[in-house]
């Protein structure tokens, strides 16, 4: 038994995760429309983020976003083969796809079968891999074959022996060097998932989706978030730029030493733009003008990063590594003004656009509106006071811009100046009245100051607004 026809893509890129296609081709065969670059997005892997301690990868449970395009309904844990083997007949006659679980140590169209380095990577001392399951398509079963769909990165559809199959389905767990790996999530046996769409998207609403994608990755990317977990913070948006900026300035303390976590840190900075190039790639398809533009500039953005790792690879032992870390941070810091200014742009063009809901607190889309508008006026009264009194605050730094206090850039005078922009900024574009100028509140700024910063300016702003203006309700 066989779904007929299946025709699903294989010219898949090679740094989407392997669970990406076959959830695209269960949504396909649920009736919904869908795309790579949409389900990668709405759950921001185009957003850059790394952890305090190094490593640079997606965090999207570290965030409070729901899923906004799909979600896993179920897995499951068949007691036997030939009871796993005879669900997926079932659903082969339905004409829906399975999505199996298991080890591509026992695949033999992949580098990894059989392969000692598979099991040595993920179990030698210190290994950051986590061990996980692989996904693969069984889109039908006969008495003797298992027929499988395993774009990424074999990029293989055909048929595996039922032993070959019945071996990778055992998964990761039943290999008995990883009983002591250090870094693994629930590995299963005989394992399937369950996907289904959070909603059916027709063609318009799946428009919507991919403009709501980014206008999320938008969002993020400027408020530059620092969340902290336990011991452990992570960064994201331009807060990871900002990182491997310190990075390099800590790195001049001892360069050689330094050198080589610089360059890796460097290097992974181009996958989570790859995603977003795509997104960016679609919406220019699908709807040209100004996304084929934005498309054209973070293609050179994105060039750029790469290029910035080769020049630091190849400036070679012939130059000092102090100069090779300073020569670099002078190219980055032109690079990340350019890649913020161009989201400035984005999100200013999808002003009224929400980005997607967060979890079980879906938000008003005249709410986000109102801080986007703050964070607008902030940043414009910001730029007046460089213009126009001799300010220096780095704008370019977006939200992250120190603005009083130990590490800002205005004394008690330019701070009274700045919240009296504000005010008149905020009644002209808002109607609303607030008072920020006065000498009351100026007294926060003694101590924790809500004007540290452009970004914990706009959260005092935020609890200062009307109750109904926060809601989004005519005052």
């Amino acid at each position: 038994m066989q779904i007929k026809p299946f025709e699903p893509a294989t010219d898949i890129p090679y740094y989407y995760p392997c669970h990406f296609p076959l959830i695209h081709e269960v949504l396909k065969g649920q009736g919904s429309e869908s795309s790579l670059s949409l389900l990668a997005n709405s759950r921001l892997y185009g957003l850059p983020s790394c952890s305090s301690s190094g490593l640079v990868k997606t965090y999207f449970d570290k965030l409070d976003y729901g899923e906004a395009i799909w979600k896993t309904k179920g897995r499951t844990e068949y007691p036997s083969l030939e009871e796993g083997l005879a669900h997926i007949r079932r659903r082969a006659s339905r004409g829906e796809l399975t999505i199996a679980t298991g080890t591509s140590y026992y695949l033999p169209y992949t580098d990894d079968y059989l392969n000692p380095k598979y099991i040595e990577k993920l179990t030698e001392p210190g290994s950051r891999l986590y061990l996980v399951d692989h996904w693969l398509g069984v889109y039908g079963a006969e008495d003797d074959r298992v027929f499988v769909y395993d774009p990424v990165p074999a990029r293989y559809i055909g048929s595996l022996s039922v032993k070959a199959f019945g071996d990778f389905w055992k998964g990761n767990g039943a290999i008995p060097e990883f009983a002591g790996a250090k870094r693994k999530e629930r590995l299963y046996t005989y394992g399937t998932v369950d996907i289904e769409a959070e909603s059916k998207l027709t063609p318009a609403l799946f428009k919507e989706a991919l403009l709501r994608a980014l206008a999320t990755q938008a969002h993020e990317f400027l408020a530059g978030r620092e969340v902290t977990k336990g011991e452990r913070t992570y960064y994201f948006g331009h807060a990871v730029s900002l990182q491997l900026l310190k990075r390099l300035h800590l790195g001049l303390a001892e360069p050689e030493a330094s050198l080589g976590s610089i360059s890796g840190f460097l290097f992974d900075m181009r996958w989570s733009r790859y995603f977003a190039r795509d997104l960016l790639r679609e919406l220019a398809e699908r709807f040209g003008g100004a996304h084929a533009g934005y498309l054209a500039e973070f293609a050179e953005i994105v060039e750029e990063w790469e290029n910035a790792h080769k020049r630091l690879q190849g400036l070679g032992t012939r130059t000092k590594a102090a100069d090779r870390l300073r020569e670099l941070g002078v190219a980055l810091e032109r690079l990340i003004g350019r890649e913020y200014r161009l989201y400035e742009r984005i999100r200013a063009d999808h002003a009224a656009i929400p980005p997607f809901a967060k979890a079980g607190k879906p938000e008003r889309a005249e709410a986000l509106r109102h801080r986007e508008a703050l964070v607008r006026i902030v940043l414009e009264s910001c730029r007046e006071m460089n213009r126009y009194h001799n300010g220096s605050i780095p704008v370019e730094l977006g939200l992250q811009a120190p603005l009083y206090g130990r590490n800002g850039h205005l004394d008690s005078l330019g701070l009274v100046t700045l919240l009296a922009t504000v005010e008149q900024g905020i009644q002209e574009e808002l109607g609303i009245g607030l008072a920020l100028s006065g000498g009351s509140e100026l007294a926060p700024a003694m101590a924790d100051s809500p004007y540290r910063t452009v970004d914990s300016f706009v959260g005092y702003l935020l609890e200062r607004m009307p109750e109904r203006a926060e809601a989004g309700e005519a005052i």
